[in-house]
């Protein structure tokens, strides 16, 4: 028995070892200065920006960048002391995608779809500054007079249509002839086509362009899609009327396949893609959260401003003869963003863009950008972001208060929201260690400071859990939510007043669709909460002075 009870104590102390909340990047004693941005391209950081927020003279060496946990790699203007008025930082920016969002699933293999967030496309940065090792795009000797290697022929490149119709509520059970959806992040939940029906084809326009070469290996046509009513079917894909794929797929189970096909079927540039929910005796609904296509390309570039790839390890080294990319009057530069290499691309020969590139052990994903003026994005705000440590003995509580900043204060100066920190303090209250934690804070450490994610309210319950000397008892969310489907179909709407209302109804998020908060303390694919989680559910900071008059009625 005392064996048994050593394992399980041994178990549970490596398990919340290995958690992973979120915060782990974060340096507790440095500040940080925020920023957003909602599309993916070339930005820079003016010495003006960093001097308005205090670093004007930082080293150029000491400046180190985060995004989703991770350090982002910096080309800096200069290498390396103070920059001056027309020095810059440099760096490949992001929009937010549907990675941080895998956690939210109940097993992370039912994210289908993972091009885009279910909760926002706004993705922050936070920049601090950090005396030692930081990741950096180097310049690099573009060595292409001293090249004996044959170019490139190809590269295998991956053609993706990721689609965005509506959110799909994924799983459901039928009770009394309606369909019941369940809270949990849940198999085919996501980014979806819309529903094609029993006998009904979904054939988005085709793809052209596809610059094929032709002596290349075969490609492979990739699926992930999802059944939408309990039913049996089968599906099928054709690629430019050419049957590539059959499957079935049952019920509202998920399909992730791959499969290999002709390179024939594509050597034309074009591929039209149709994929077939066939006939079946009741009516039937299925999705497609995306498929891809990963064949042999040309070096020719579409005429684009940006464009990613990736090539494999050579310890020897790639040249390079890139031709239709739109460059401007500038030469452009090629970022290898896996060793942290930056070339200046050779345009002697304006139609074709030449580079040497050094030898690599692995594979790596590079990225060739245009330097004109025309491509290049620039942050002009920086907020700056003090961190509160939730670690230290002193912010530590076993009753949570979650809430906003906006229900802080009430009419006449009242704290309303203190008020009932204290109350839960007290004798009267229960005798808890009550504590406010700002949704803002939470959002920011716990959830990579995407907007009114759940992973911020989640993951610092987790976190209190395994980490608190007196683990909580009790959360409690005080302000309104809206789940996440709600937010989504309103945020982008017209009318201003539309999108004033949802922020200030949307105080603290919730969880999943339909809302659940009690899956905010719910584990591992359980559905029993650890902690129970309760909301009061207001938008104006005297509704909780009025609640708290009646609670402590009640419990007087």
């Amino acid at each position: 028995m005392k064996r048994i009870l050593l394992m399980s104590l041994v178990c549970t102390g490596l398990l919340a070892e290995a958690q992973v909340y979120n915060n782990e990047w974060i340096d507790y004693t440095k500040p940080y200065y925020k920023f957003k941005l909602g599309s993916s391209g070339l930005y820079r950081i003016s010495q003006a920006t960093l001097n308005a927020v205090g670093l004007g003279s930082t080293p150029a060496e000491n400046f180190q960048l985060w995004r989703t946990g991770q350090e982002v790699p910096l080309y800096t203007s200069i290498a390396s002391g103070p920059l001056a008025a027309n020095d810059y930082i440099e760096f490949w920016g992001q929009m937010n995608d549907g990675k941080p969002d895998k956690q939210l699933y109940r097993d992370p293999d039912y994210q289908l779809n993972d091009r885009y967030s279910l909760q926002s496309d706004t993705a922050f940065y936070f920049l601090t500054v950090h005396a030692g090792a930081n990741k950096r795009l180097a310049n690099t000797t573009n060595d292409v007079a001293g090249n004996t290697l044959a170019p490139e022929p190809y590269f295998m490149y991956t053609l993706g249509n990721y689609f965005r119709n509506v959110i799909n509520t994924g799983n459901a059970a039928l009770v009394q002839g309606t369909y019941v959806y369940s809270s949990a992040y849940d198999k085919g939940e996501g980014w979806t086509s819309g529903n094609i029906d029993s006998a009904g084809t979904l054939a988005p326009p085709a793809h052209t362009n596809l610059h094929v070469e032709s002596t290349g290996p075969s490609p492979t046509f990739s699926i992930n899609a999802a059944g939408n009513a309990i039913n049996t079917r089968s599906f099928q894909v054709k690629i430019n009327g050419t049957l590539v794929l059959q499957q079935t797929m049952d019920y509202f189970n998920y399909l992730k396949y791959q499969t290999s096909f002709p390179l024939s079927l594509i050597t034309s540039g074009t591929a039209a893609i149709e994929i077939t929910n066939q006939p079946s005796a009741r009516p039937d609904r299925m999705v497609v959260a995306q498929y891809e296509i990963n064949y042999p390309r040309k070096f020719d570039f579409d005429n684009l401003k940006s464009f990613l790839f990736e090539l494999p390890a050579n310890i020897n080294g790639n040249y390079l003869e890139i031709s239709n990319f739109n460059y401007g009057s500038t030469a452009p530069v090629l970022y290898d963003l896996t060793n942290g290499l930056r070339y200046v691309a050779d345009i002697s020969n304006p139609l074709l863009i030449k580079i040497a590139l050094q030898g690599s052990a692995v594979s790596r994903k590079l990225l060739l950008v245009s330097e004109d003026a025309s491509n290049i994005n620039t942050i002009n705000t920086l907020q700056l972001r003090s961190f509160v440590n939730y670690g230290l003995s002193a912010n530590q509580a076993n009753y949570l208060v979650i809430s906003n900043s906006s229900l802080y204060t009430g009419s006449n100066g009242s704290t309303p929201v203190e008020d009932y920190r204290a109350y839960r303090s007290s004798a009267a209250g229960g005798s808890y260690n009550a504590r406010i934690y700002d949704i803002d804070q939470l959002v920011d450490q716990f959830a990579f400071g995407i907007k009114k994610h759940p992973s911020s309210i989640r993951n610092f319950i987790q976190y209190a859990l395994n980490t608190y000397t007196s683990p909580p008892k009790f959360a409690f969310l005080i302000g309104k939510g809206v789940n996440y489907v709600q937010y989504r179909a309103n945020e982008n709407s017209p009318d201003p007043n539309i999108k004033s209302d949802l922020e200030k109804l949307n105080l603290v998020p919730t969880f999943g669709y339909p809302a659940s908060d009690n899956l905010f303390s719910c584990f591992n694919g359980d559905n029993i909460p650890t902690v129970p989680v309760g909301r009061l559910s207001v938008v104006y900071p005297d509704e909780i002075s009025v609640y708290l008059k009646k609670v402590k009625e009640n419990e007087s």
